[in-house]
């Protein structure tokens, strides 16, 4: 296209849009042509859009068995447009007939294909990308959040997580802060286990959470900067999150009621442990000072949270 046909304006927006709709280049170019005009020929057409004239006929004959443009004369054959109102009309009501057809074939499939469906899963690679995810789970929670991450990732959440509970939503926390956090409202279990003890991955921060057992999002920084990680609907990914989340907080319970006897037999921090880790990952020696007196976590009457 010349700087004499080229399009501005309007005609360059209208032109965009029929290509989304649809529309070849030529055709958009031929009809945004013909609209203001009284009738032009092919060649007129060919001036006016810079469409080659051997294709500018081919081009016409096509916009008028659409029915966007119209022959009004034949010696000469003169074409026009048609209202672009009444094709924005059609084109829409097109549209609406290609959905519901497309809408019914995919049901169709659905229910005739027994295969399961894929596993739909999204990743991240940053960590506000994970804070997010988990923001806008949170913030969308009806029922129950139950919630593990490290100190700074709770902070950031904690807004989200109080408006929830404003909703009537059970959020359930585990909190690796080195004071016991309250906040009202929420259950908090304080991860007192690690207490007194270096761990070289204790650099890690991590978030996991489900949000009314119908989303997970599971990540992690190991060097405490690169994320990754992951969201998802599955039912089995919900259920590894929940279930990892739970048996911590369970482990917790145990440990604010048996904790003076627990590192006795396994040291501080429980790293004994861990020795079956220990061809891969291998704990540093733990601080020889005394290990703090457990801490009572707070849980309500009947036990262990649903």
């Amino acid at each position: 296209m010349t700087d004499e046909t080229a399009l501005t304006g309007s005609r360059q927006q209208l032109f965009d849009a029929l290509l989304q709709l649809g529309f070849s280049q030529y055709e958009a170019k031929c009809y945004v042509g013909l609209i203001g005009s009284d009738g032009l020929t092919g060649y007129g057409v060919a001036k006016a859009t810079g469409v080659p004239q051997p294709k500018v006929y081919e081009t016409l004959r096509r916009l008028v068995r659409r029915g966007v443009a119209q022959q009004i004369a034949d010696d000469p054959a003169v074409f026009a447009a048609t209202a672009p109102d009444q094709v924005l009309e059609d084109l829409e009501r097109e549209f609406r007939r290609s959905h519901e057809s497309a809408a019914q074939a995919a049901k169709t499939i659905h229910h005739d294909d027994h295969t399961s469906p894929a596993v739909q899963v999204r990743g991240f690679r940053t960590g506000d990308r994970v804070m997010a995810a988990a923001r806008s789970l949170i913030e969308g929670a009806e029922r129950r959040v139950y919630l593990s991450t490290s100190p700074a990732e709770l902070d950031a959440l904690i807004p989200s997580l109080r408006a929830a509970v404003d909703r009537g939503v059970d959020v359930i926390l585990l909190d690796f802060g080195a004071a016991g956090r309250q906040e009202h409202g929420m259950r908090i279990f304080r991860h007192a286990s690690t207490d007194r003890a270096i761990y070289r991955h204790h650099q890690a921060r991590h978030l996991a959470l489900v949000v009314d057992s119908l989303e997970a999002v599971t990540a992690v920084a190991v060097d405490g900067e690169t994320w990754e990680g992951v969201q998802s609907g599955n039912t089995a990914i919900i259920a590894a999150v929940k279930g990892m989340i739970r048996h911590d907080i369970d482990l917790q319970q145990v440990y604010a009621d048996f904790g003076p006897t627990l590192v006795e037999a396994y040291g501080p921090g429980l790293q004994a442990l861990e020795t079956y880790r220990a061809p891969v990952m291998e704990a540093v020696e733990p601080e020889t000072a005394e290990p703090a007196a457990p801490v009572r976590v707070r849980r309500r009457a009947g036990g262990r949270p649903a």
